[in-house]
């Protein structure tokens, strides 16, 4: 008996070292495969999605100028596969139009490319069967030319630990495409070749949700944490213009994207803007190129503010319009009252209090379901939390430099705990929310800047 305690006592005195010594190989071999993706990051080498893309493009008959297609997406609370899908009208000639008219056929069809920004993580995920839901979307709107490679090293856990280690939750994943427009001249004769390019970002994902927090502002006073991943949009937007300029063809832009992903969006667009205008000196590599950019269209859902720019409603970003709905939180921060404004304009969609409100209501939930299919989760009524919550922030903490201190750091979680459900609040703020909103109301039940 003695002998067997002893053995006990000897094999417990070496569980720490055991312990230590599998920390110590978990660690290792963590920091190997973090120090292996960093390297393969820096060197851009190939990462082999989970299936293969789509056939080739181009192959089936050349599509009509105008014509409706049924895009599939995903969406959190979709059930089964959490597919969901929409009709989409596409119109060639929106992108020879006046950029600053708002079209509102164009911004449905762009709620539901926003939303399919998310959908394409999936894909690059390893070990995943998931379509890639955004080359099958634009192959049936006929780009024949689409880039996601953004997606492979910013989709993977290991890609979010990285950023976490290397302090870069400023990156963002987005699809850039582009599409020989089908118009044809007024006497039925071929007009100057014209090609859209198409930018959808993606919102807030894993560690990028940092990136909302970094409020400190560049030399343009824009959100730093936004504008440099506007910056390198801006920079492939460019190197892409380049080339439909060197192939003839004049250049509309069309720039997409939901909360984080439209607030990029917002910058990229009035980067280019300024950049056309003339009047500011962009640090944009190809900003002479983007100056060429005859059209620029930019449809915006569920933004946050960008800018402490006292220029951002200038006539020049009239062609960024910036959609939200009353019941989602996000669009409100950073706070108004702290300076923080949207490039472009502001719209809203009808809220709880709205004439007519219960009838669009009703709309909305039911083309929700068809789409999602369950029912709509989202509470017009949460209007009123957000407005009693905004109303303690701005009266408990008068600027950003309050907000980063402990006082003000303890003044927004009372608030926010004490009058919000976080999950109930966070249906308003879903992709397939606005898409639903979007088709069930028309451009007039729109509120116009001021709301938001």
């Amino acid at each position: 008996m003695a002998r067997r305690s002893g053995r006990v006592r000897a094999v417990l005195r070496r569980v720490p070292l055991a312990c230590l010594l599998l920390l110590l190989a978990g660690t290792l071999t963590a920091s190997a495969r973090l120090y292996t993706r960093r390297v393969q990051e820096s060197t851009r080498a190939n990462v082999t999605a989970s299936s293969a893309l789509p056939a080739a493009y181009g192959e089936e008959a050349p599509l009509p100028a105008r014509f409706s297609a049924e895009l599939t997406y995903t969406s959190l609370d979709a059930p089964g596969s959490g597919e969901a899908s929409t009709s989409v009208t596409w119109d060639d000639s929106w992108f020879t139009g006046d950029e600053h008219v708002y079209n509102h056929e164009l911004a449905r069809a762009s709620s539901v490319l926003a939303a399919l920004a998310y959908s394409e993580s999936g894909y690059y995920q390893s070990g995943s069967n998931q379509p890639a839901y955004m080359e099958e979307a634009l192959a049936q709107l006929g780009f024949d030319e689409v880039c996601t490679d953004s997606y492979r090293f910013r989709s993977e856990v290991l890609d979010e630990v990285l950023n976490l280690v290397t302090d870069d939750a400023d990156g963002v994943a987005y699809t850039i495409a582009r599409k020989r427009l089908a118009l044809s001249g007024g006497d039925g004769q071929e007009g100057s070749p014209r090609d859209v390019i198409l930018v959808s970002i993606r919102g807030s994902y894993g560690s990028e949700w940092l990136s909302n927090l970094d409020l400190a502002t560049d030399e343009t006073s824009d959100h730093g944490g936004y504008c440099r991943a506007a910056r390198e949009i801006c920079g492939e937007v460019a190197a892409w213009a380049d080339e439909s300029a060197g192939d003839g063809a004049e250049v509309s832009v069309l720039l997409v994207g939901h909360s984080r992903g439209g607030a990029i969006a917002n910058l990229a667009a009035a980067e280019i803007d300024d950049c056309r205008a003339g009047t500011v000196t962009s640090s944009v590599a190809g900003a002479d190129s983007l100056a060429g950019i005859d059209r620029v269209y930019a449809y915006t859902f569920a933004s946050p503010a960008t800018t402490l720019n006292a220029q951002a409603h200038d006539a020049r970003y009239a062609n960024i319009f910036n959609i939200a709905n009353p019941s989602d939180i996000m669009p409100y921060l950073p706070l108004r009252t702290w300076g923080y404004e949207r490039y472009g304009i502001d719209k809203a969609l009808p809220a709880v209090d709205a004439e007519g409100f219960d009838e669009l209501r009703t709309a909305m939930e039911r083309l929700y379901e068809q789409s999602v299919g369950v029912a709509c989760g989202a509470d017009p009524s949460d209007k009123h939390v957000v407005d009693a919550v905004l109303t303690d922030v701005a009266q408990g903490i008068g600027s950003v430099e309050e907000l980063v201190t402990p006082r003000g750091a303890c003044a927004v979680f009372a608030s926010v705990a004490a009058r919000v459900d976080p999950v109930r609040m966070l249906y308003s703020h879903y992709p397939s929310t606005y898409i639903a909103w979007m088709n069930a109301i028309d451009e007039d039940d729109l509120t116009e800047s001021g709301a938001v």
